[in-house]
């Protein structure tokens, strides 16, 4: 069999593996990467330490998300040519993907360092930054890819993604206007567009954009987050409160902090006016209040949970659904048993579960860390409620010490979660 040289690996392969070799960067092109990753390792089988042909592997890994190998082979690339900056690339989106930010971050600024004037990696590090809530210095990333490559629909989509994140809104909206004037079908863009008109008050046009990006790219778990809440939004009340929560997170900290405390510096406030109408009336609106912000999220969930949309619950919004189905269910029973001339003990233990229920009605909405950590005390309150209950109705003086953990770490477990979301 002839062998030849391949122009780019600069290596002699046997017609076979340069075949493979073309078929693989063509499939790779036309967003095939199952199919790219055979015929590339069938590449590799003339050169199993070519840099080039190990970098391109590495690339079909990671478009197929599987950023572990992805990972591991970028490395091998690297190891083979240390200056492969595709190598460089793919690995620092293979450590985003496994979320060691700081890791991928350094990874693209080497390629950088060796490319400064490829728009991609400028792209890529702007994605980095902003992955890792660095938004201002995301956007001189992003804003010199643009420099460098202004018909790149992507980078004004990642743009547009950033100015929203910097509360940019007017400008965001022009990026993404860009974004689909030079790809129609970009599905990042509509998504931003949806996200957009939810802070305009959602409704049909929120719901459009977000369906138009799901049906682009169906496995965007962002997408699919995204037309859930612009289905609730179309409910008037679930609307109102979240453009306030958007408004809120635009905040600088001291003042979201203010607002959150507001309701209780309230109560505090009228209290002295507490046998006058006007001061009932307004007490019972701020407490309606503030249970509302807290049990629309997973009430509308509910009611999504019945429709044919249930696919767009992600399965941890599920589970919160579930979490806080239970333990309102065992606090409203507790209430009324308690009110029925049932054990007294009951009744903290009710406020106390409430509390848990609201908490784990949320849940899905913090950050992975603190999400294991509520998990955790759900499952302990849980528990203890379970207890505290049995000891109730025995009789038992352990009762009112495990009703008032409950009712304590609810507390503390709201107050933490309200300041996290």
């Amino acid at each position: 069999m002839s062998r030849t040289v391949d122009e780019p690996t600069g290596v002699y392969m046997d017609e076979v593996a340069e075949a493979a070799l073309r078929r693989g960067e063509m499939l790779l092109e036309v967003g095939r990467p199952k199919e790219a990753e055979a015929q590339l390792r069938i590449a590799l089988t003339a050169d199993p330490g070519n840099g080039t042909l190990l970098a391109l592997l590495a690339r079909a890994l990671l478009e197929q998300e599987r950023y572990e190998p992805a990972r591991d082979t970028g490395r091998d690339a690297l190891a083979a040519d240390p200056e492969n900056v595709l190598a460089l690339s793919v690995l620092g989106a293979a450590l985003a993907g496994l979320k060691r930010y700081s890791d991928a971050l350094d990874t693209v600024r080497r390629g950088l360092a060796l490319a400064p004037e490829i728009a991609g990696l400028h792209r890529q590090e702007g994605a980095v930054l902003l992955a890792m809530d660095r938004p201002a210095d995301a956007l001189d990333s992003v804003q010199r890819a643009r420099r460098l490559d202004p018909e790149s629909s992507a980078t004004a989509a990642l743009h547009a993604g950033v100015l929203f994140e910097l509360h940019r809104y007017r400008e965001a909206d022009d990026a993404v206007a860009e974004a689909l004037r030079l790809n129609p079908e970009n599905p990042e863009a509509h998504r931003l567009r949806g996200l957009l008109a939810l802070r305009r008050g959602g409704g049909r046009s929120a719901v459009a954009s977000h369906r138009t990006a799901l049906r682009l790219d169906p496995t965007d778990v962002a997408s699919r987050e995204g037309l859930s809440l612009a289905l609730k939004s179309r409910n008037p009340l679930y609307g109102l409160l979240l453009r306030f929560g958007m408004w809120l997170d635009g905040l600088p900290r001291g003042l979201r902090i203010g607002v959150l405390i507001l309701p209780f510096v309230l109560t505090r406030i009228l209290r002295p006016y507490e046998g006058q109408t006007w001061a009932e009336v307004l007490l019972v609106v701020v407490v309606a209040l503030v249970l509302l912000s807290w049990t629309l999220e997973p009430l509308m969930n509910c009611v999504l949970l019945l429709t044919r949309e249930r696919h767009l619950l992600t399965r941890p919004a599920r589970r919160a659904t579930y979490g806080f189905l239970a333990f309102t269910a065992v606090a409203l029973a507790c209430a009324i048993t308690a009110m029925a001339d049932g054990p007294p003990e009951l009744l903290p233990l009710a406020f106390g579960l409430g509390l848990w229920a609201m908490v784990t009605g949320s849940i899905h909405n913090l950050r992975p860390p603190l999400q294991t950590v509520i998990t955790v005390g759900a499952a302990a309150a849980a528990a203890l409620g379970a207890m505290a209950i049995v000891a109730a109705l025995l009789g038992t003086a352990s009762a009112n010490i495990v009703a008032g953990i409950i009712l304590f770490t609810g507390i503390a477990a709201t107050w933490v979660t309200g300041f996290s979301r």
